[in-house]
């Protein structure tokens, strides 16, 4: 399959995708910070050069219930990692579901330019492009973190909202997981296995074309959003 330019894609904001060839562009620029979501041994075998290394699902800090921690403790992480608020910071993987997660912890906590690499690192090495094995880091700086409520559902406003008909859970998981016969990889295992009640089931990746590792056109996603029932109409909460 042909690869179709994010701009071309339809999507109602792609200045939340980054492609390969604008990174390449702006691999010395101090403005753009990378980070690098897959494993430690992953990311020492070779990444995109400048990439910081962030991973896994526990990488975001949490409250004792799970729930997103406190400002000043994501400030610590992503002071740590030498970015700032006025950065453009984007993230790649595989891919796989990290990514989206780490650069949507960057939106709830405020950053205004964040994107993710499409395609991820497999897309950006099939193009032969750089690939360093050296670590990179950065002076520590002060960074703000601002929650932006509007774009999260805790503990709580998913207890209140289970049961509505205008609200719906879409569970991105495997199906295995969805079905709780197994626990996720990734992370610390749930302390029981299973699903919301009710919750939409559809993976993560079918939301990339398997070819390219790209993320669909948003014809293609809204016509597969739109058969599992996740429509434009409802308040939608994933996990």
């Amino acid at each position: 399959m042909a690869f179709i330019p994010v701009s071309e894609r339809g999507y109602a904001h792609p200045e939340l995708l980054a492609e390969t060839e604008w990174l390449e562009q702006h691999l010395n620029n101090p403005k753009v910070r990378i980070i690098d979501a897959r494993a430690p041994q992953q990311y020492s075998a070779g990444h995109i050069p400048g990439a910081v290394n962030l991973t896994g699902f526990s990488a975001i800090p949490r409250a004792t219930n799970q729930d997103m921690a406190a400002p000043v403790e994501f400030s610590r992480v992503a002071g740590n990692l030498g970015i700032s608020n006025d950065m453009t910071v984007v993230v790649y993987d595989a891919p796989s579901q990290i990514m989206g997660m780490i650069a949507w912890a960057f939106l709830y906590y405020g950053h205004e330019d964040v994107r993710i690499l499409d395609g991820g690192f497999d897309k950006w090495s099939r193009e032969g492009r750089q690939i360093s094995s050296d670590p990179a880091s950065y002076p520590s700086t002060t960074y703000k973190a601002n929650p932006v409520e509007a774009i999260y559902c805790s503990l709580t406003d998913a207890k209140t909202a289970h049961g509505r008909p205008e609200t719906v859970f879409w569970d991105t998981r495997s199906q295995a997981e969805y079905q709780g016969s197994t626990a996720s990889t990734g992370g610390e295992p749930p302390p029981r296995l299973g699903r919301i009640p009710g919750a939409i089931h559809l993976e993560w990746i079918e939301l990339l074309d398997p070819a390219t590792k790209t993320l669909k056109s948003a014809p293609e996603l809204r016509a597969l959003l739109e058969s599992k029932g996740i429509t434009s109409d409802v308040q939608i909460n994933t996990y």
